[in-house]
């Protein structure tokens, strides 16, 4: 195989004395056929057909041209020995040229076939088509390795958006929604530190980095400043693969040398950025900012849709707070009391260690349980000393109230056991449904101890609050009669201080119920 410039590449080593040491050194000497070889190859080109030569006395020599793409990469020469072969002057000549002994030239050379020039040319045909052959599989193996690579890449990328897009839960916390983010993302494009900071007027959480790069105590929230800075300015992938000759982020050289960052925007607002801090094979590339980017448009989505449902959760937990403080205004001596008996219910679901979704709508329920009072005379709410039997009768009626008023409200269908049955005993004795044991919601079970232990530490028409030792003590003799007593257990694991604590808690209508559940898990 002869280079485009005339000079041997490739020659078979295994031919015997008569091709390699006489052939081929004659074909690589500059001075002997040098010259008429670079004349040759310059002459061909992807079109040019086989031809036969005589450059080396005694031998013929089929060349024709190696074609990959339409290029020439090189020459194929077969070299044969032909039949009219013999110890001619200008093969002595040769032979003293290259310092080869004639006669063992000649020996050599009888042991080698001869050709005539059609069987050369029919034999570098062959020769041709297999090279060729072997060249087209060799492109396939390489294109189809290339493709299943691309393939491969495309598999896990799609599989990493379609389980971040799964998680876009809009109940979901964001530092959980983007905690399992950033670690999927780390699986994929394997960088050393996977990060997102969210606006700091939007939400309050703090920038947070995960991976193996641990940054200096306030890098994190520096580094996430300056990004989302940038980032507001440009709203466009940010890619830097040497971070020390950036005048933006040379800060960071020592920490980190690669960086990645893709703004979170909806309707032209950037409402964060996620960022990945060096790539472990190489540097970042398009195909990184083409994925990060699908990602940060699927997150982006999450942050919107995750803000509205904040703001009708939140005018949602008003209106309960409004319609709650209607209920407790109709008699003064209850003012306040749906609030605390939500926060106590609130505590002992948490004690329980019931997921967040279910303390939530465990406070709901605490907050409306007694919304059927709404359709109690006053005269009945507000009547000094005891109720006679029909005003009694009267009053048992408000928790059947209350389950037809939320009936209609199809988001709160899930809270009506509780409202529903927070009068029923454990020991079946209670109303309206005279449920006992188990068989009473787990709800209503919860705010049944946090209503009496309410009602009995507050003043009413009738009689005056009880101190809040001796309602503990009453809970505590009631175990098993009134109430459940692994709730009991689980409800007297405070000390009246505490209890104190949580009864005071205020809490106004604007306050997130995650603030609130954080409170209680701390005490």
């Amino acid at each position: 195989l002869v280079r485009p410039d005339g000079t041997v590449a490739y020659h078979d080593a295994e031919t015997g004395v008569f091709f390699d040491r006489y052939v081929v050194p004659v074909l690589s000497h500059t001075e002997l056929a040098g010259p008429r070889l670079r004349e040759l190859c310059g002459e061909m080109n992807a079109q040019t057909n086989a031809q036969v030569w005589d450059f080396v006395p005694g031998a013929l020599l089929a060349a024709a041209p190696l074609v990959d793409r339409r290029q020439v990469t090189g020459i194929f020469i077969l070299a044969a020995r032909c039949e009219q072969f013999a110890l001619t002057p200008e093969v002595k000549a040769l032979c003293a040229r290259t310092g080869l002994d004639e006669v063992y030239l000649q020996q050599e050379a009888g042991a080698v076939a001869s050709h005539d020039r059609d069987r050369v040319a029919l034999a570098l045909s062959f020769l041709l088509a297999m090279t060729a052959d072997k060249l087209r599989l060799a492109s396939m193996d390489s294109e189809l390795t290339s493709l299943s690579l691309q393939l491969s890449n495309a598999y896990e990328e799609l599989s990493l958006i379609e389980q971040i897009s799964g998680g876009m839960r809009v109940n979901r916390s964001a530092a959980e929604f983007f905690r399992q983010a950033c670690l999927d993302v780390m699986e994929v494009v394997s960088v050393r530190g996977m990060g997102v900071a969210l606006s700091s007027d939007l939400y309050h959480q703090e920038p947070v980095l995960y991976g193996q790069l641990s940054l200096p105590p306030g890098h994190v929230q520096r580094l996430s400043q300056q990004l989302l800075t940038v980032l507001r300015e440009s709203k466009n992938c940010l890619l830097i693969n040497e971070l020390g000759k950036d005048p933006n982020f040379r800060w960071m050289a020592d920490q980190a040398h690669q960086l990645i960052a893709l703004p979170l925007i909806r309707s032209d607002r950037v409402l964060g950025c996620l960022f990945g801090l060096d790539k472990s094979d190489g540097d970042f590339d398009s195909v990184d900012a083409k994925l990060l980017m699908s990602i940060a448009n699927e997150s982006s989505i999450y942050l919107e849709n995750a803000m509205l449902f904040r703001d009708v959760h939140d005018l949602m937990m008003g209106l309960l707070h409004s319609l709650t403080s209607a209920v407790d205004a109709k008699d003064a001596y209850t003012c306040g009391h749906s609030e605390r008996v939500a926060m106590l219910s609130c505590h002992l679901a948490t004690q329980l260690k019931l997921s967040d979704q279910q303390v939530e709508r465990i406070y709901m329920a605490g907050l409306l349980h007694d919304v059927g009072k709404i359709g109690v005379p006053e005269s009945v709410l507000q009547k000094t000393g005891r109720l006679t039997p029909e005003e009694f009768e009267q009053m048992k009626k408000h928790p059947q109230a209350g389950a037809r008023i939320l009936d209609d409200v199809k988001q709160l269908e899930d809270i009506i056991p509780g409202v529903l049955h927070h009068h029923e005993r454990y020991d079946g004795r209670g109303y309206p449904s005279g449920l006992a044991g188990k068989d009473i919601p787990l709800m209503g079970r919860i705010i049944c101890l946090a209503d009496c232990l309410d009602a009995m530490t507050s003043n009413r028409t009738y009689r005056k609050a009880l101190p809040l030792e001796v309602a503990l003590n009453e809970i505590r003799r009631c175990s098993g009669t009134q109430f459940d007593p692994e709730l009991a257990e689980a409800f007297l694991t405070l000390t009246p201080d505490q209890f104190r604590a949580l009864m005071n808690e205020q809490h106004g209508s604007g306050k997130r119920l995650l603030d609130m559940q954080t409170a209680l898990r701390a005490a």
